[in-house]
């Protein structure tokens, strides 16, 4: 009997410190299953104020301290409404609605954005190949916190 006692002992201490951390990982489990899809709706907010900035830089008289200036001949009506198109489509990633896709779906969707919003910069914003570089830079540094 006095050689079970031990063994009871340390098989209640390995069996609490088992139950905490299944208890831990499944609670871990349940928040990111009850809210997958909050990640790509901050993601979609981060960009959009990506481009807020730009149709308040590219509409602003002060070009000295606009970090997006708009290139000479380009028309600010249809790049004002191109930017508004992207922000129109990233605020579905906020809604219930993008709950309806799949994270492929939806990561390809935001990918594509991204590649088109990419595209938009270079063509339209003076040092747009600079500014697009720094923007991908960030937005992948965000992307990449929001998935760990």
């Amino acid at each position: 009997m006095d050689q079970f006692t031990p063994v009871i002992f340390v098989s209640i201490v390995v069996a609490f410190i088992l139950i905490k951390n299944i208890k831990r990982i499944t609670e871990r489990m349940d928040i990111d299953a009850l809210n997958p899809y909050d990640r790509y709706a901050s993601f979609s907010a981060h960009i959009q104020e990506y481009i807020r900035d730009i149709k308040k830089d590219i509409t602003s008289t002060d070009t000295q301290n606009s970090l997006f200036v708009l290139n000479d001949g380009k028309n600010l009506e249809k790049t004002e409404e191109k930017l508004s198109d992207y922000i129109r489509n990233l605020v579905f990633f906020e809604t219930s609605m993008a709950k309806n896709r799949t994270k492929e779906d939806i990561e390809a969707q935001i990918a594509q954005i991204l590649i088109n919003l990419d595209g938009f910069v270079k063509e339209n914003i003076k040092d747009g190949e600079q500014i697009a570089e720094k923007m991908r830079e960030d937005l992948q540094s965000r992307f990449k916190e929001l998935r760990n």
